[in-house]
């Protein structure tokens, strides 16, 4: 620490040295950005970036729960492997291993997960969306609900592929919504 006030102190004295010694008025303004600037560089880049420790976690190989739990499993390869892994994440008090969203590192562990379901979900529901719609437009919906029109439901399901175009090009021309005299209102 001593070393880098030393360093940042000899640096700042000849700039200082610097800065004061350009005689001109019209130099003046860029003077005093130059040092703005300087200020602000070297403060951020002295003062410690702050980190949120999450103290109700520990790394599991500091954990006695989890210690303990590996002294107690069987010496076998479905136990050692799985156990060093873990020994990497961070244990709750139970000594069980938990993953903590509050780092950005884990972000895209969460958000692929979320984006497969969201897109099957809506590959499910488009395709059904457009079979009934269909079907409602040849005029036998009833029976075709029974009795499910194979080339038709599979030509439904791949045009749901890319449903979330679809559905945005509907949003956009107002086919998705109804309009407001559309919607029935209850008299009370």
């Amino acid at each position: 620490m001593v070393a880098i006030l030393c360093v940042f102190g000899s640096a700042g004295f000849f700039l200082a040295r610097f800065l004061f010694s350009i005689p001109s008025k019209k130099d003046q303004s860029m003077k005093y950005i130059f040092a703005l600037f300087l200020a602000i560089t070297i403060w951020l880049h002295i003062t410690p970036t702050a980190l949120a420790e999450n103290t109700t976690l520990v790394p599991c190989y500091k954990s006695p729960a989890f210690v303990e739990r590996v002294k107690n499993a069987p010496d076998s390869y479905y136990t050692t492997k799985p156990l060093k892994a873990y020994s990497q994440l961070l244990c709750g008090e139970d000594g069980l291993p938990r993953i903590a969203l509050d780092r950005l590192s884990l972000t895209i562990d969460v958000l692929i997960p979320i984006a497969i379901f969201i897109y099957t979900a809506g590959l499910i529901g488009w395709s059904g969306r457009s079979y009934l719609q269909a079907i409602k437009k040849q005029g036998m919906a009833e029976e075709k609900e029974i009795f499910i029109d194979i080339p038709l439901f599979i030509s439904c399901v791949l045009m749901s592929l890319l449903w979330f175009v679809l559905a945005f090009k509907e949003l956009m021309t107002g086919e998705l919504t109804a309009k407001d005299e559309e919607i029935p209102i209850s008299v009370r």
